[in-house]
């Protein structure tokens, strides 16, 4: 039995809701939206671009929402970029692959869904973490 999953269609982001990941700023700024919050921690939701820095080797991604401490993310200033980051080339790739996870590192990850899949973590899963140096890494490419 096949099963069809319909596609979202792709909402615009509230500006109002917009935060970038602290210590970054312009080209380099890694924005996303704040969805909700609970106990200091928000769910920030970023473009899906940003899974293939993640999780290099994973199928493109449709959603991306991490849970993360309200204290990592600061206000948007004028000149922070907010287009999606371009995919990682073959090399940063295995780089990435390569980024040691530390526990202090990770954050967890509240929803994850690939294209044409249902959505794979729902509701911060235990065991799904980010590994949030993929995200300095990334900022330290060029047009990253």
């Amino acid at each position: 039995m096949s099963r069809k999953f319909k596609s979202k269609t792709a909402r615009q982001p509230d500006p109002t809701r917009l935060r970038r990941l602290a210590g970054t700023q312009g080209e380099h700024a890694v924005v996303g939206e704040v969805l909700d919050g609970a106990d200091g921690f928000v769910c920030w939701e970023l473009d899906p671009a940003y899974a293939a820095w993640f999780w290099p080797l994973m199928h493109k991604a449709t959603e991306l929402i991490l849970s993360i401490p309200e204290s990592e993310l600061e206000s948007l200033q004028l000149g922070d970029c907010t287009t999606p980051p371009r995919a990682p080339t073959e090399e940063e790739k295995d780089e990435i692959l390569k980024l040691p996870e530390r526990t202090e590192d990770c954050t967890r990850v509240y929803a994850l869904t690939l294209k044409g899949k249902p959505a794979l973590v729902r509701k911060a899963f235990p065991t799904r973490t980010a590994n949030m140096r993929a995200l300095q890494f990334f900022q330290q490419r060029p047009n990253g």
